[in-house]
């Protein structure tokens, strides 16, 4: 199974100068792990975590004055989505990470086009077996 396969390509990035209240309130209310950063041309360039904030919070940083540039974790995992699950759960294993963003293009050029978290991989390889006929 590859990183297109289970890739929620509905998601949400923000911009270096989005502030980090504002990543913090879209991470709770939908429930995200993180939320990648990118530059005008769709290119990551850093993610921000549950943990990146949290670690801002317990260091008394106010998150309304902080962008995500102030907290992100800066040159993150990236992977191309013919990348197999195997691969992207190794990466996640190794790195102690929840998610990665997944990016087409050359490296240089890596244009973000979805996100594999998890629970991505944990629901599609639950379903394997399993058809829905008609409403769900």
């Amino acid at each position: 199974m590859k990183a297109y396969d289970v890739m929620s390509v509905d998601i949400v990035a923000a911009k270096e100068d989005a502030k980090a209240i504002e990543i913090s309130t879209r991470i709770v209310l939908e429930g995200y792990n993180g939320m990648p950063i990118i530059d005008d041309r769709g290119v990551v360039i850093g993610i921000v975590t549950t943990l990146d904030i949290l670690k801002a919070i317990k260091d008394n940083k106010n998150l309304d004055e902080l962008s995500a540039k102030d907290i992100m974790t800066r040159h993150p995992a990236t992977l191309s989505q013919e990348a197999t699950t195997d691969e992207i759960i190794d990466i996640m294993h190794r790195k102690g990470i929840d998610m990665i963003p997944i990016v087409s293009g050359e490296e240089e050029e890596s244009r973000l086009i979805g996100v594999v978290s998890r629970q991505d991989i944990l629901k599609e390889r639950l379903n394997e077996r399993f058809v829905s006929i008609g409403k769900v």
